[in-house]
């Protein structure tokens, strides 16, 4: 199970593209899309400059007003799923 202290890594063929309104990762090798609204947009800028979990979910944190567990938990369901579509690897 995923938790805060995993470490994670955006693998190459992972692409990420953003504009006013849309952020939108692309798996190269499947060749799916996938939309982040604004907040997975912030999280994927995070993983994507190398900070750890716990970090970005702090920065995460003092960002936005939401309640701690709700954070951490609407975080993890997104990076396993992330994690499911091979668009973050588990280092």
């Amino acid at each position: 199970m995923l938790t805060l202290d995993a470490a994670l890594r955006i693998p190459d063929y992972v692409m990420f593209t953003t504009d006013s309104e849309d952020s939108v990762l692309l798996n190269a090798r499947t060749d799916q899309y996938y939309a982040l609204d604004e907040v997975g947009a912030r999280l994927w800028s995070l993983l994507n400059d190398r900070k750890p979990l716990r970090e970005v979910y702090q920065v995460l944190l003092d960002e936005y007003e939401v309640a701690p567990v709700q954070l951490e938990q609407d975080m993890l369901e997104l990076l396993n799923h992330l994690l499911e579509n091979s668009l973050v690897e588990s280092v």
